[in-house]
Formats: structure tokens, sequence, C-alpha cells
């Protein structure tokens, strides 16, 4: 059965079932900053497990792809390791329990054709804190498993926990297939649980049933339910008869087009067959990624993206392929999987793109690196140590080389790398590392507020804020707050709850016994609480109220909520269409919008994208809102945000006929009523990611007022008239650099006197001219030029310059080429005067620049120097 197969089989035996098909949810979570990737089918219903928020049917199944962090060192070197893996699930939101579950998981894997006799099953043993499921065991018993076949494993394997340290947990069953003594160990007890072959875990049924509190303490849930989830690459490798993932139809292809690629048979060696599997599940993962909306970068998931694609691309190098291919398997999976990713066909031009784009600028820096590691290993092999971490920092700092590769490297040569110290260099890099690896199916667990709304989960809040600004309603239930302030429910609200970028209303609620000044509004998907403080007197739940939108607030952050989508449309016009939305926050004062692109626009650009918004603001264009299905939504061209959840039906802002967009927030009627748009600030905020900054409306006017208040003072200054502000500056620029050029010219002509003198006093060492000083200097970047200048005058030089610069020290160091030759390497030579003065730096063989804070040691740091000048020359 291909793969195909089995996710129709899946997906229609729990329709049959009286399931909901549910459409997967993207890579990146939606609404959850808590975890980096979708890592399980149940993440994007956790608000469903935990009570707060009402599911669309209480039976639900869906095929999500997952990607996981925890196993990219082990892809390829097993049989089962992935990062991006496909889960099919079925879920019960207090609906059925185990008798259905465990019956169901049986019903379908007979008609996988799944031999009954090779299945055996897992349960929770029980510990000091939750007794054993022996309720499992009888139902398991029931369809025919006898004790042997039911093991009974620890919390470690068949306990399902919060990630966190709180949240909805439970008890787990899974099914496993035996593939037979001749896949096992030499362990004559060997079962479900074992680390070898022999047993496939394929499916895991998990009861959720309690909620761990931050103590640990475990209480019942009031409705529990299930979350299974079976992987389609296990279950695939079962219905086609293999032993290992790599060879079902899902990477077979992949791994024979490598192959075909390289030149190479796929089991010509182990290093050959362990590459071509890596390269085949990273094109895989890095495939989706980018459709699901990740570039490579620093940070985050984009750095997950870039080590995938480097891991698979160094693994390509190593047997042999020389010229780019890791966008050519990338084309080979959205071919093959297209059909039932129809969004990878529609993305396929970004994919190619930006793997391809990867790969070249990663190659030139595999080139450098892979040299300087290779004979570093070579030299802690020789001495028996461990490779340095001051090596692996240099890569890392220098050239770019990622220290995950460097340590895989290393491991190849049965080597390992002084990791601590490494951090330790690292400081940062490190904190971003950890913050990457943070990943798991439930955040933190419930709040104050989170526990107000699930105990009130049954008290639905209309939302009627896109008509009404005032509303006569009811309040339905409130609470206080630990600080104070009062949680609040009311039957109708006007207020916008924060989301989708946008900032929640603010206002007031008045009841005949007190009034409130409303603070927050926390969305829970269709519902909200408001968060407020009790100006005057106390209200009580049943009391009827008015509650009363601050208009002018609501107003100014609708004209930049809409100056967002103009924004948005503009950017796809001057910079192209693969411009895509990263992120926006929008407030009364000013907006902020993220988005993905592979350059900076140019202020020329710039300018183009403010007039064009400014043109389409004019021209009066009208705004409206409507709900339709997301499938229309997706036929008209509407852009969706791919961080924000959609349900069936979606809400589409249409601007006139040039923009669509899904988006919950509030906006304005007609583009003039912006008034004006100003971008005030563009930047970067990451690999591939660019921020714009912009204000509208009054807060616009008032800008320009501000600036033509400089403007006035600058020309008083002046003397002048503003409208000759611009050619007196002109004229004044053109007397300054004059100035310069002279100053500049007679500082040049004092540097050549230093340069002779201080060739006048060169060492001879190793039959190499060696200049050792510390001149006087008013900048660092005096200094590099004082260098160059020597070399001009002797090109076979050794320089070791430092000087005292405004309180600090600042060093250069340089090798001739001849010297680099015979061993001589500026960055080795730096780092031994830098101790002197308390500093660091880093470099290259030919140049190398640091600084420190102990001026005194400047003479100490170039003895140093000298030392080892002369060690590495020779004296």
């Amino acid at each position: 059965m291909n793969s195909a197969d089995i996710r129709d089989l899946f997906r229609d035996f729990f329709v049959e079932k009286g399931h909901l098909a549910a459409e997967p949810a993207s890579l990146v979570p939606a609404g959850d900053v808590s975890v980096l990737f979708t890592t399980a089918g149940m993440q994007q219903y956790k608000s469903y497990y935990l009570g707060v928020d009402t599911p669309p049917a209480t039976r639900i199944t869906t095929c999500q792809r997952c990607f996981r962090t925890s196993d990219i060192e082990n892809v390829g070197k097993t049989a089962r390791h992935l990062t991006f893996f496909e889960m099919l699930g079925n879920f019960s939101f207090g609906d059925y329990f185990k008798t259905e579950a465990l019956e169901w998981a049986l019903e379908l894997s007979d008609r996988f054709g799944i031999d009954r006799g090779k299945v055996w099953v897992s349960i929770f043993g029980g510990d000091d804190q939750v007794p054993a499921d022996d309720e499992a065991v009888e139902l398991w018993k029931s369809h025919g498993f006898s004790d042997g076949r039911i093991i009974r494993l620890g919390r470690k394997d068949n306990f399902w926990g919060p990630a966190g340290p709180t949240g909805p947990c439970g008890p787990c069953s899974e099914l496993y297939y035996d593939f037979g003594p001749e896949m096992g160990c030499d362990d004559p007890d060997c079962a479900p649980g074992c680390d070898c072959d022999r047993f496939l875990e394929y499916w895991n049924l998990v009861f959720v049933q309690f909620e761990m509190d931050e103590g640990g303490t475990l209480k019942p849930l009031p409705k529990p339910s299930i979350d299974t989830g079976m992987g389609i690459e296990r279950i695939a490798m079962i219905t086609q008869g293999v032993t290992n993932v790599f060879d079902n139809d899902l990477f077979a292809p992949l791994v024979a087009r490598g192959a075909e690629l390289a030149g190479v048979e796929p089991s010509a060696s182990p290093a050959v067959t362990r590459a071509l599997r890596t390269m085949a599940e990273h094109a895989r993962g890095a495939a989706f990624l980018v459709m699901d909306g990740v570039l490579p970068g620093n940070d985050g998931r984009d750095y997950v993206l870039r080590r995938i694609i480097r891991r698979a691309v160094q693994q390509g190098v190593a047997i042999g392929l020389e010229r780019p291919f890791l966008a050519t398997l990338a084309e080979s999976v959205v071919e093959q999987m297209g059909d039932a990713y129809p969004q990878l066909l529609a993305a396929r031009p970004d994919i190619l793109r930006v793997i391809g784009e990867e790969e070249v600028r990663f190659r030139h820096t595999l080139q450098q690196g892979t040299g300087i590691l290779d004979e570093a290993l070579r030299r802690a092999r020789d001495t028996g140590a461990e490779l340095p971490a001051e090596v692996a920092f240099e890569l890392h700092d220098t050239y770019g080389f990622p220290f995950d590769l460097t340590r895989e490297i290393a491991a190849e040569w049965e080597m390992s790398v002084d990791e601590e110290r490494f951090e330790h260099l690292m400081e940062e890099q490190r904190e971003r590392a950890r913050a990457a690896q943070r990943a798991g199916a439930f955040d933190a667990g419930p709040g104050e507020l989170e526990e107000f709304q699930r105990d009130n989960a049954g008290l639905p809040v209309t939302f009627v804020g896109y008509e009404r600004l005032e509303v006569f309603t009811v309040i339905r239930v409130c609470g206080e707050l630990a600080d104070g302030r009062v949680a609040v429910k009311l039957a109708e609200s006007p207020f916008y709850a924060e989301g989708g970028g946008q900032v929640a209303d603010t206002g007031w609620i008045h009841t005949d016994s007190g009034k409130l000044e409303v603070d927050e509004v926390l969305r829970f998907e269709n519902d909200q609480v408001i968060v407020a403080r009790r100006t005057e007197g106390s209200v009580v739940a049943g009391e009827r109220a008015k509650a009363m939108v601050n208009a002018v607030r609501r107003h100014q952050t609708a004209c930049n909520h809409t100056a967002t989508h103009l924004l948005h449309n503009a950017l796809r016009i001057v910079l192209g269409e693969n411009v895509r939305q990263g992120g926006s926050m929008v407030r009364p004062e000013r907006l902020r919008f993220d988005f993905s692109v592979r350059r900076a626009p140019t202020a020329a650009e710039l300018r183009q994208v403010e007039d064009l918004v400014n043109r389409r603001i004019v021209e009066n264009h009208a705004v409206r809102p409507f709900v339709t299905t997301r499938e229309y939504a997706a036929e008209i061209g509407a852009l969706a945000f791919f961080e924000e959840k959609y349900g069936e039906f979606v809400r589409v802002l249409e601007i006139d006929d040039f923009s669509r967009e899904l988006c919950g927030g509030t906006h304005v009627s007609s583009t003039s009523q912006i008034g004006l748009f100003r971008i005030t600030a563009s930047q970067s905020v990451g690999a591939n990611t660019r921020r714009i900054e912009a204000i509208t409306s009054a807060a616009a006017i008032e800008h320009y007022r501000e600036l033509e208040r400089s403007w006035d003072d600058m020309a008083a200054a002046l003397g002048v008239k503003p409208g000759r502000v611009s050619a007196t500056v002109a004229k004044l620029e053109a007397q300054v650099g004059e100035l310069q050029r002279k100053l500049t010219a007679a500082e040049s002509g004092e540097r050549k006197d230093l340069a002779g003198e201080l060739l006048e006093q060169a060492l001879e060492i190793g039959g190499t001219t060696v200049v050792a000083a510390s001149p006087q200097v008013d900048a660092a970047d005096e200094l590099l030029t004082l260098a160059d200048e020597l070399r001009g005058r002797r090109a076979d030089s050794v320089l070791l310059l430092m000087a005292a610069v405004d309180g600090r020290v600042a060093a250069v160091v340089t090798a001739a080429d001849a010297a680099v030759g015979r061993g001589l390497h500026a960055q080795d030579v730096l780092r031994a005067m830098m101790p002197a003065v308390a500093g660091k730096g880093g470099g290259k063989p030919a140049l190398a620049r640091g600084g420190g804070p102990a001026v005194e040691g400047i003479p100490a740091g170039l003895e140093a120097g000298l030392a080892r000048v002369r060690e590495l020359l020779g004296s």
C-alpha cells in the first residue's frame, strides 16, 4: 500500500466513525510562541484539551505535517529518525475514550493488512504518583492479546505529559510491529521498549485524562479525551514490507535521485548511504519549511532551516557532489507530494530559489572551513587531544561555519569538541540555540485568566464591535484578579480582543452599581475575556451594563490597520509577489509591518511604496469586509498570514479590486479616512526579514509639521530663507570637504614619515622583516591605514602594531604570503598578544584585528607577539 493510499484510508476510516476531516496546521504554529514548530497532530488543538475553547466537532481527524529538531544529528544514521514527518491522528474532545480508541486502532490495522499476530502493545505500568493502567490491559486482553504481548513500561515511555511543567497529560498505549527475532538483539527477553530494530512503534494512543499543576500534582480532567498519532512513514514501512524508513515509497525515489546526481551506488559504503539518506530527508524538510514561510536565518526556526540545508550540502559534498544539488532534490519532493499538498506546487519557485541560494552561499563557507577543520583535527588527533574550542569558535565567528557541523565532522573522526569552552565563548549563540530547541506540545499551562475562561467557557461572548461601538448588554460573569482588577464576560461586547497583530480596544463599562475602565481584552478563539479597573463602586454578574469603546482610539487603530493592507499590497507591487507578511503590530499611534524579502529595499523603492499607498488613500477606495468559506477565499486570491489560525469560515478584507486578505481586525470604510501615510523607519530584523514602521492620519500630519519646524530652525541658524537651506548646506559641505582633503594630505605625509621610521627600526627574524611598534594614532582605522602603507613599502613583512586610542588598545597584525606559507598566521600571533591587554580579536591568516581595555599592557603584548613570531619562524 503506497503512502497516498494510507492517507486516504486513514481519513476515510475515521470519517466513517463520525470524525470531521480537518485541515492540517502550518509547520509554524498559529499563535503559540512557546513552540518552534508544529511537532504533533494535537498541537493546534491544545486549547480544546484545556477546555478553554470549543472545538468545531468532538471528533476530528487530520494528516498533520510535523517537524522536530531533537533528532537532527541522528538523521541518516538510523533506520527511523526523521525531522519532517506526517502524523495521522484521530482526536476525541470529551467524546469517546479508551474502549473506542483501542478497538478502532485494531480495526484499522486490520484494514492496513497488518498481521495481528505480529502486533504487540505497551501500557503505562504505574509509579508512585499514577497507578498502572489496568483498564487498558483488560481492554487489550478482550481483543485477544495475551499477557506476554502486553508490555508494561514506565513514565518515560508510556506517559504522555506536557512539554512544560504544567498542562493536560495522561498514560498512553502504543502499538508495535514485530519484524522478527532476526532483526533484534541478542537479549532473549527483547520486547517493545528495547532500542534494537526488532519492534517498530507505529501508533500511539494517548489517554488525556489528567492535568498537571506546577507542583507536579495530577488532577482528573472533567472530560477525558483521546489524542492518537501514527507516523505515515512508519506505517508505510510495514505495509510495503521494508525494514528501513528510507526504503519506503516516500524516500526511496529521493535517495535514488541523489545517487544519480552523485554518480554513486546507494550501498557503496556506509558513508555514502548515510549521506544520501540525509540529503533526501533534509530536502523534504526544507521544502515544507519554505512552503510554510520559513526562510534561512540565524535565529529560531530560520536557523533550523539553515542548519538542515547545510547538513545536506555538507553530506553531498562529502560524496563528491561538486555542483549545487539540493534544489533539484527539493523539486523531486514537490513533484512527489504536490498532489497531497497543493501548496507545495504553488510555492515551487520560492522553494527552489531559497534552497538554491542558501546552498550556493554555504558552499563557499564549506570550502573555507573544511580545510581548516581537517588540518586542526589532524593536529589534535596526533596529540591525542579533543578539538580545541578555539578552533570551533574561529570557524563559527570568522568563517560562519556552524558549530554543530564542526561537532558532527569531528565525530566522524572519532573525536570530540570542548563544548563547554565553546559555549563559554559563544554565550549569546548558546542562548539562541537553547531557545531554538525549546519545543513541545503544551505551553506553561493555564494562568489566572485562562483558568477564568476555562471555568466560564460555557458563557460565550458575542462580539458586535464591527457594527456598534456602544451597546447595552449584561455582565454574564465577573471575578476578582490577583492584581485587584476584574475579569468580565459580557453577553454582547463591542470591544475588539487583541489578535491578528491589532491591539485590543479600551473603553468603559457602566452599570447601576459601578463603573469599570477597560484595560485589556483577551481572545480565546471566538470568545473573549475583558480585564478592567474599577473606577467607581463595583459590578456584579447579572447586571445590565452599557459598554462603550473609546471611539477615537478605535478610529486611529483602524486607520493604521487598513494602512498595513495598503502597505502589503504596495510592497508586493514594487518588490515582487514573493514578499510575504511575517508579522505586524497595529496600535493607535503607529504601525509596524514585518515581511520576508531576499534583499533590502532601496530608498527609491521605499519612496515608491509610500507614494503608492498615499495615492490609494487619495483615490478613496471602498474597504469592504465579508465572511466566506476558506476555500472560496483561496479561489479569489485572498492572502493569509501563515501564523494565524483560521476556521472553516473566514473574514476577508477587500479594498476595491486590488487587495484581499484574511483579516479579523477593525478597519475604516474607505481609504480616504486614513488621511496620510508616512514611513518612519525601515530596518532588518533578521535574515531575509525587513521591518517597516509607519504612521498615519493625525500622527503623520504632526510628523510633517515637526519636520517643517526643524527646517525653519535650520534656515534661521544658517541665516537664509527656508527655500535656500539645501543649497547653503551643499555649499558648506563642499567647503568642509576641501578642508578635509587638505588635512588628510598633511596627515598622510606625517604617516609616510612615520612608516619610514618604523621600517628603520624593523627586526629580522628567520629571514623575514618584522615591525613591532606602538605608534601614536587618533583612531583605530588609522592603525590599519598605517599597516597598508608599511606593506606597500615592504610587501614581505610581518607587522605587529598596537596603539592606545581613546583609552583602549587597538591592535593590527599582518603577515605576508611567504610568512603564511611558513605557518605563521596573523590570528595566531594576535591571540598571543591579547592576554596582555585583557582583550580579544580574530581574523584571517594574512590579517587580524583586536582590542582590549588594558593600555598599560601594550609593551608586554608586543613582546608576546614577537615571541610567537620567533617560535613560528625561528630566531
